[in-house]
């Protein structure tokens, strides 16, 4: 996203602090799934990463025992880290005294628990829920923690889990799978494509263009039948395949004919249409009329 925008483009400090935001979240959730991969309790369970409700409502992991279903929030964040009420937010702070504020884990875990159990409660299951806060590594620990909340280090989550006592048995196992496969039925895959109208991004600012995939920097000169990067000495067949990718991610999910020549930088529209077919992407519409699509499996 960041090479198709001007240096000085005002959004470029928001797109930076959201991929950052997100690699390092992927990055906790690996960790925490890692650990769970060793997790064989003696009690049955079930678990659920990445569940999206359908108000969209993110859950980074849910487990379902026979007493309870448990939210995890799973949180990757350095620095010094001191939660406030009041209103609740989440403070970090550097040696170098630069401050950041996100939205508390805390309020994020108790708001996904009111939502998991509304939707408990329509598919007619009556199931405890219960939250738990986890901090990918042991460096990151949180001051001024509510005594009410239960915050754990990713390396205690395994002995917490395998000290939990099952002793209601609300659900048999054939219950559990029953609702899990329910709650993957509703998951509503979070879609943040495309990206400049949910960056609140003008289309017009996007640069047009095939970058080298090598230097990822520099847009390549279309020779007969080649993309030429000459600074990285490389030529590609088909550079403009993932240019073509990059439209959906970052324009619309739709291109034209029309569309592909002038973002692809192609001479005829004859070349844009021989480029989306080599896509394989779906067709709609008539010939005056025509766009493109990706189909269903890739969306």
């Amino acid at each position: 996203m960041l090479k198709r925008l001007p240096p000085n483009h005002e959004r470029n400090g928001a797109i930076l602090e959201l991929l950052n935001y997100e690699n390092a979240g992927a990055g906790g959730e690996e960790r925490v799934d890692d650990l769970l991969a060793y997790f064989e309790p003696d009690y049955p369970y079930i678990i659920i990463q990445d569940l999206s409700l359908p108000d969209r409502s993110q859950i980074d992991t849910v487990i379902i025992m026979q007493d309870r279903l448990l939210i995890l929030e799973i949180k990757n964040i350095g620095g010094k880290l001191r939660l406030q009420t009041n209103p609740s937010v989440l403070h970090q702070s550097f040696q170098n005294g630069k401050q950041r504020v996100f939205k508390s884990p805390v309020v994020q875990a108790e708001t996904a628990k009111i939502k998991m159990e509304k939707v408990l409660k329509q598919i007619n299951y009556h199931l405890p829920v219960q939250i738990a806060v986890i901090m990918a590594y042991p460096s990151q620990i949180i001051e001024n923690v509510p005594p009410d909340a239960t915050v754990w280090i990713a390396d205690e989550l395994f002995f917490q889990l395998h000290r939990l006592d099952i002793d209601n048995r609300l659900l048999t196992e054939e219950q559990m799978k029953s609702l899990g496969a329910q709650l993957l039925a509703i998951d509503q895959k979070y879609q943040p494509f495309p990206l400049a109208l949910n960056m609140r991004i003008n289309p017009q600012d996007i640069q047009t263009g095939v970058y080298c995939p090598r230097c990822r920097l520099r847009k390549m000169k279309r020779f007969v039948r080649k993309w030429e990067c000459a600074p990285c000495n490389i030529f590609s067949k088909d550079a403009h395949l993932d240019a073509i990718d990059e439209w959906f991610m970052l324009v619309k999910s739709t291109i034209t004919t029309k569309e592909c020549k002038t973002f692809l930088g192609l001479e005829t529209l004859e070349a844009a249409q021989r480029a989306l077919r080599r896509k394989k992407l779906e067709e709609v519409g008539g010939k005056r009329h025509r766009f493109y699509r990706q189909k269903q499996e890739h969306r």
